[in-house]
């Protein structure tokens, strides 16, 4: 009887009820053979106790059975069906015991592999209740007031969410809608004071300001205006590239720095702040960005025309130019008496100018800090500090639009979670895989260092609540970034960058978003473009958006590994965590890489404010 496929006689007496006596054994074969008897004569089934099993195996000489020979019918058809029956769920109970080990969040279904939809929530009496899922490729809704609608986002995006903690799987899950096809477009600023409390103050300043500014287009000039406290304006004007000049306000890092700062010298001397682009330089502000809390649009020859009047005391207009200046030349113009400087005096502004026409691609937001104790202590009484002031001043200025908003969030959250470490990853290659991408050579070969320091970085960094680790690249070359996310399916190759030791908890992200130079002009003057792109509203709207938004994005991750130039700082400074970013030398440079599983390696918010396009 050790042979007798249990199983399978249970399923057989408790079909036909069955009964045998020695006298039922085959005398030719020796085999048993099995009896029907009458309903009303039925023995106990041969399972029903061990006892009695016993007793009758000992009066019979039992031979191997072969139930494939004697079993014939239906019995032998449920036989079969029972014993497959059995193989397949022991093997489905394996596969699904293994999946849900490597892959808690991922479910095969009929078209693709999708996010986990069976993550189990319990109440009080351990009932299951139902749960989130996510499709396999996030939708992108036409945002609904006709404003840019960014792609899809990456793939890459969807497998490295499926790796994150069940809870915070579905915590990600819920702010995507499935019925709209699009991700959460919150936009939250300030909520818990973090970015201080000056924010309503300047809000009503700059509302009065420009109530007053249309009485002035109007003719009207009201004689009960204090001329000590009149209305008064500063102006980030970035004009149109001018012809065979180097004189532009440069790219989208360049653009920041003059802009932030700014706003941030108006908001040091009680001024309303205006800002503009020229419409083609590559395109008005207002299709990037919404106008969360003050109107900063103006049209800067309207401006100039109705301040320009010397005999009225209520205006007075002034241009100022501080386009690439060198950190000297702009300590001067910022701070001609060190730290005893007094903001409101420069240029004469307080006597003479009530509007002021700044052009600028040059920061100072950190060195003010660093300077000048008087405004420093000014700052952090309204809650602004060294590291928080470019951050907290770029979301009051600037909410991306609904689009992009969508777009962003759905990476912001996955870099939030607490069981994922996120390492961002900037790689500023040239200009000619912008003006001529058929003959981008860049790639892991040229580049690979960049991920290598990111790799000893994640592996110095990582805490023992990181499950996962997510690197996120944004770079100038679409070969390498494709190359880079190609990694996810060559685990040994990441291997050699990444190291073996965090390879099998590792993801490459990327945006997939269009790349492209957002001063196209700039790049002509030095580089031969062989396929010239024609700059209007509609070619340039996808790359000037990706630019900025893989800007923030960059600023959003825990850590990051950044080419040395202005871009990669702008993120730094968008984070508002000092001592968080390592600045890669130019290849080109004669200084050694850097040593990145080492908290020295880490630049600074005050060395970076000396650099490239200053701080």
């Amino acid at each position: 009887m050790s042979s007798l496929p249990s199983l399978g006689w249970k399923i057989i007496s408790q079909s036909l009820p069955l009964s045998f006596d020695s006298d039922q054994l085959n005398p030719d074969s020796g085999q048993l053979v099995l009896q029907s008897l009458p309903k009303q004569t039925f023995r106990k089934p041969i399972s029903s106790t061990h006892t009695e099993r016993n007793k009758m195996s000992s009066n019979v000489a039992y031979h191997r059975l072969q139930p494939q020979k004697e079993l014939k019918g239906s019995l032998l058809f449920k036989y079969r069906l029972a014993k497959a029956l059995t193989m397949v769920s022991l093997l489905a109970i394996i596969v699904m015991a293994a999946s849900s080990i490597f892959y808690p969040n991922f479910t095969y279904t009929e078209n693709s592999v999708q996010q986990n939809t069976n993550q189990q929530k319990t109440d009080s009496q351990q009932a299951q209740v139902e749960r989130c899922h996510l499709p396999a490729i996030m939708k992108m809704p036409t945002s609904p007031d006709g404003t840019y609608t960014p792609p899809t986002p990456h793939h890459s995006l969807v497998r490295a969410v499926g790796f994150a903690s069940n809870e915070e799987y579905q915590e990600y899950c819920q702010l995507y809608d499935a019925a709209l096809g699009g991700f959460s477009d919150e936009w939250r600023y300030n909520e818990k004071g973090e970015c201080g409390n000056w924010q309503e103050r300047y809000t009503n300043l700059h509302k009065k300001d420009l109530t007053y500014l249309e009485q002035y287009k109007e003719g009207i000039f009201p004689e009960d205006i204090d001329t000590d406290n009149r209305p008064r304006f500063v102006s980030y004007l970035c004009k149109e590239v001018p012809k065979n000049s180097n004189r532009g306000c440069g790219g989208l890092a360049d653009r920041m720095g003059g802009m932030i700062s700014t706003f941030f010298y108006a908001l040091l001397t009680d001024r309303a702040y205006l800002l503009n682009w020229a419409p083609m330089n590559p395109l008005p502000l207002e299709a990037i960005w919404e106008r969360p809390h003050v109107d900063w649009s103006h049209d800067p020859e309207e401006m100039e025309a109705l301040f320009t009047d010397s005999t009225n005391p209520l205006l007075g207009y002034q241009k100022v130019d501080t386009l690439n200046k060198k950190l000297k030349n702009l300590t001067n113009i910022m701070f001609p008496d060190g730290g005893n400087t007094d903001l409101k005096e420069l240029w004469n502004g307080t006597v003479k100018y009530s509007y002021i026409e700044v052009r600028s691609n040059r920061g100072y937001i950190i060195r003010t800090f660093n300077i000048h104790e008087k405004y420093r202590k000014m700052l952090n009484q309204m809650g602004l500090t060294k590291e928080n002031a470019f951050r907290c001043i770029t979301n009051f200025l600037f909410r991306p639009t609904i689009g992009s908003r969508r777009f962003l969030n759905a990476y912001k959250k996955l870099f939030e979670m607490e069981s994922m470490l996120s390492i961002g990853i900037q790689v500023r290659t040239d200009d000619n895989a912008l003006a001529n991408p058929q003959y981008d050579v860049n790639g892991l070969e040229k580049w690979g260092h960049f991920l290598k320091c990111a790799g000893e970085l994640a592996s110095f960094k990582k805490k023992d609540h990181h499950k996962h680790i997510v690197f996120f690249l944004v770079t100038d070359s679409a070969h390498l970034r494709d190359e880079f996310v190609a990694l996810n399916t060559n685990r040994e190759l990441a291997k050699a960058y990444i190291g073996e030791d965090i390879v099998d908890i590792s993801s490459m992200v990327i945006t997939g978003l269009p790349i492209e130079h957002i001063e196209p002009d700039q790049i002509a003057k030095y580089i031969n473009v062989e396929v010239h792109k024609e700059v209007n509203l509609q070619r340039m709207t996808p790359g000037v958006n990706s630019a900025y938004m893989e800007n923030w994005l960059l600023g959003e991750t825990q850590y990051r590994v950044i080419s040395i130039q202005g871009y990669g700082k702008m993120a730094s400074f968008y984070s508002g965590d000092d001592k968080t970013s390592i600045s890669m030398p130019k290849p080109s440079d004669k200084h050694p890489f850097p040593v990145c599983n080492s908290d020295k390696s880490f630049t600074t918010f005050d060395w970076l404010s000396t650099t490239w396009s200053l701080g």
